[in-house]
């Protein structure tokens, strides 16, 4: 299963950031992550055997202190994936 996964941070400091970050790069689950500009300060894109499986990422993720929201979104279908870049 895939989830596109929205995390807004309590605070920008750099001490939270950096833990923030390093903490996703450790979690297997997380296969891309990006920083992006809105309500939301990342967007996670989260791969997951079942939903146990990504509720015990969750509970993972929401015992970072750093973190204030959460919004998941569950992917039904890819329309279009792993196209080539033209450049």
């Amino acid at each position: 299963m895939t989830f596109f996964v929205n995390v807004s941070l309590s605070n920008h400091r750099e001490e939270a950031i950096v833990t923030f970050e390093h903490a996703l790069v450790e979690m297997d689950e997380v296969i891309n992550g990006h920083v992006i500009s809105g309500t939301y300060d990342y967007l996670l894109e989260v791969v997951s055997r079942d939903l146990p499986h990504y509720e015990a990422f969750m509970r993972q993720l929401q015992t970072l202190a750093m973190v204030k929201d959460i919004n998941t979104n569950v992917a039904i279908r890819a329309v279009k994936q792993g196209a080539a870049l033209k450049i």
